[in-house]
């Protein structure tokens, strides 16, 4: 009978993901500043939520382990 060994693979940080989240932070308060103080349209507010969004999901990267 033949074992097999299976390695975990390993779960890092994804700094692209990281940016992408930072960015949609960021330009999410600005656009909550402009619709709160210049009484814009409320749908500014939508590319940031999708940016932020996609940023999360994308936080951690799987690496296969290395022989």
């Amino acid at each position: 009978m033949t074992t097999t060994h299976r390695h975990p693979s390993h779960r890092r940080l994804d700094i692209a993901g990281l940016i992408l989240t930072l960015i949609g932070l960021v330009s999410g308060a600005f656009a909550y500043w402009l619709i709160d103080t210049a009484h814009m349209n409320i749908l500014l507010i939508v590319p940031a939520i999708v940016t932020t969004t996609l940023g999360v999901t994308h936080l951690t990267k799987r690496e296969a382990p290395r022989p």
